[in-house]
């Protein structure tokens, strides 16, 4: 089996770009021949596969991705050998995965964060881009196989661009336990208050994320502060990720010497052995590999029915969903419930079982069984 992986841009620290070094050792250990094509690499595969470059100009972007898709189609028409596997909008791909989610579905759910400005999102030509690119995959008559981490995500494309249900397959993302030994959430913890100053006796709620309007933090500045109204101060919220806080300090009120903002940290699995619970209110998410990281250190994690993940989260069992991304209160008495460690401790132990059965082995080998059936029904052996 050959298998060309496409990405536009490769950064070592991004969730697409471990699945990507998993999945092509993974491969390459099976005896397949692996090539990444991409625009941009800064790193080294794990499967030590030969990476191709497809030079684009870098600006405007809608031009970049537009002649991105471009030629990798080309490539493929001069590799008609190879498995064309795309974790980017690619009309051509063979074989996609929707980590990303559905763009169109994204921008409906950007509504409620923009109320007078949304019709503008739908002329700005970088979405415009994505819009085209996205039907047009969708639609192409060589696509054989979608891949989805969510059965959320499944029923968006089947709704959006009428593909019939048995070409999308649902693989939940996977973890790597090993990355999260909880032999060390003792030391972790005393770690993680030493580094930003924070009292052994507060509870540390953490996000970790960018894009932080996606993702919720409004509500947890606003929840903050109604914490903080009710008289609860021993607690602490923990913002990790790359974004300007301006916003949300003014949202907190007079809670914001509740909030900790670091910009963009390193050692991130520390921050999750070192907290006490997690918190993802995120308007759009296909499935948070985060909230998965979270439940491995084990912490209860809140989060929302919008997120792939709540498929695999355990209702007042392995942590909490909430059915409406914006409502503070209920967000606030979640919150509030888990300033009991004794209950942590007994959600944080059902979070740990649960991203016990998701290992990233199992991500892997159901990944790369829909690989091989993709290619026998191309033809290959």
């Amino acid at each position: 089996m050959k298998v060309a992986l496409v990405r536009y841009r490769y950064s070592p620290h991004g969730g697409a770009e471990r699945y990507m070094d998993t999945l092509s050792a993974a491969l390459s250990d099976a005896g397949t021949e692996v090539r990444i094509l991409c625009a941009s690499w800064d790193g080294q595969s794990a499967g030590q596969v030969r990476v191709e470059r497809i030079s684009v100009p870098r600006k405007p972007v809608p031009l970049r991705l537009l002649l991105f898709a471009r030629a990798v189609r080309e490539w493929a028409a001069n590799h008609p050998g190879w498995l064309l596997f795309s974790l980017e909008r690619v009309p051509g791909a063979e074989v996609y995965r929707a980590g990303d989610g559905v763009h169109a579905e994204w921008l409906l759910r950007k509504r409620a964060l923009r109320p007078g400005t949304w019709p503008f999102d739908y002329m700005r030509p970088l979405n415009l881009a994505y819009l085209h690119l996205e039907r047009a995959m969708f639609r192409s008559p060589a696509l054989r196989l979608v891949i989805a981490n969510s059965f959320r995500g499944r029923e968006e494309i089947v709704r959006r661009f009428g593909l019939p249900g048995e070409t999308i397959r649902v693989v939940h993302n996977g973890i790597d336990i090993a990355r999260f030994p909880l032999d060390r959430k003792a030391d972790a913890r005393v770690r993680f208050r030493k580094r930003f100053g924070i009292p052994a006796g507060e509870t540390v709620f953490l996000f970790v994320g960018s894009g932080f309007a996606r993702k919720g933090v409004g509500t947890i500045a606003r929840a903050a502060r109604l914490l903080a109204e009710r008289g609860c101060e021993a607690f602490r919220v923990v913002l990790a990720g790359k974004g300007d806080p301006s916003t949300y300090v003014r949202s907190a009120g007079p809670a914001s010497g509740r909030l900790l903002f670091t910009g963009p940290v390193a050692g991130a699995d520390d921050l999750f052995l070192g907290a006490d619970a997690f918190l993802f209110p995120t308007v759009y998410e296909p499935f948070s590999n985060a909230c998965l990281e979270a439940m491995a250190a084990g912490l209860p994690v809140v989060t929302t029915v919008v997120n792939g993940v709540s498929e695999v989260l355990q209702e007042g069992a392995s942590g909490f969903l909430l059915e409406d991304p914006f409502d503070v209160a209920a967000l606030a008495n979640r919150m509030e419930k888990l300033l009991s460690s004794d209950l942590r401790r007994r959600m944080g132990e059902q979070a740990r079982r649960v991203a016990e059965a998701h290992p990233v082995e199992r991500n892997t080998r159901e990944t790369l069984e829909l690989l091989d059936s993709a290619w026998r029904a191309r033809g290959g052996s």
